[in-house]
């Protein structure tokens, strides 16, 4: 597990790098301070990990730019959101090239969050981002649950045990995440099947995209419910669980993926009721984006969250 000491000097430089005006994600209000907000939007610029091309540092950015206003009417589930409240904290300050120091930075600032009783909406950023957020979750509700929709397993094992593709494990092996209760889904590609073999070994179930596509999404959302119950459980999205054709500003693209249409209904079936306790979306690449369609595509995942916490806290109350 990562316990890293950060001077003041060190945090004083990352406070002066803060730019001094922020579009916020759908016109959130920029906030450092809670009062009484259902979620808030943080942004991790950090791909120091990753192993395919670079650039998702400027996936917060990106997701920001495309929609500056904040809609909160949703046809498909209809239902008007306007009983959640929202902030835009801006991004974390992070230092390119310090990885475990980004964790502890990750870390306590989703742990404000969560400290103030506010889900956190975490914008990547490469998905080691999410290893980090798992250790504030695992301290404020003991070991969480994963919905985690991807091409990738990220429970690689490499010498180097920091990196985009080994988050999962090492949160795991941390004691931050709980795979009985936890769900990969749209896995594919070229990767070797010790991965697949590691979620067995560990009772973690795997969804493949060729199953997926197989079974359909009506039976899909009905897997990961059963698999999640009532754990506590966080969502992680890695945009390249979307096919190349729908979002080729990524990393890693996988071809043999879903369109967007069926990521937004996956997230409409499978997880409203769920005990969600924060989300994020990562991988976002602006510089592989045509047209800006991966970045309206990460606006619109998120915006189906959004949907799914608001009637959540409804039916609560």
């Amino acid at each position: 597990m990562f316990q890293v000491e950060i001077s003041e000097e060190f945090r004083k430089k990352l406070d002066s790098r803060q730019p001094a005006d922020l579009k916020t994600f759908m016109g959130l209000p920029h906030k450092k301070t809670f009062d009484g907000e259902d979620f808030c939007v943080l942004g991790v610029p950090y791909d120091t990990t990753t192993t395919g091309r670079p650039g998702t540092r400027f996936g917060p950015r990106a997701i920001r730019e495309f929609n500056s206003r904040f809609a909160k009417y949703s046809q498909d589930a209809k239902c008007c959101y306007d009983n959640l409240n929202g902030m835009d904290m801006g991004d974390i300050p992070v230092m390119l090239g310090y990885t475990l120091e980004t964790m502890q930075l990750i870390y306590e600032n989703v742990k404000k969050v969560l400290d103030a009783d506010v889900t956190p909406i975490v914008l990547g950023g490469d998905h080691l981002i999410t290893y980090g957020e798992l250790r504030a979750y695992a301290e404020k509700y003991g070991k969480v649950a994963m919905i985690h929709f991807d091409s990738h397993n990220d429970t690689s094992d490499y010498e180097n045990k920091y990196t985009h593709g080994t988050p999962f494990r090492r949160a795991i092996e941390d004691g931050f995440l709980d795979p009985t209760h936890s769900i990969q889904v749209g896995i594919r590609g070229y990767a070797e099947t010790y991965r697949i073999e590691y979620a067995d070994e560990v009772g973690m179930k795997v969804i493949t995209a060729r199953e997926l596509h197989k079974i359909g999404i009506e039976e899909t959302a009905k897997r990961i419910r059963e698999q999640v119950g009532n754990a506590p459980c966080i969502i992680t999205f890695d945009i390249d669980f979307l096919d190349p054709s729908a979002a080729p500003g990524t990393g890693t693209p996988v071809s043999g993926g879903f369109t967007t249409y069926e990521g937004m209904e996956l997230i409409r079936q499978s997880l409203p009721g769920l005990d969600i306790k924060g989300i994020d979306l990562v991988e976002v690449m602006e510089d592989y984006d045509p047209g800006h369609i991966t970045a309206l595509a990460a606006t619109h995942i998120i915006a189906q969250f959004l949907t799914v916490l608001s009637v959540n806290k409804k039916n609560r109350n």
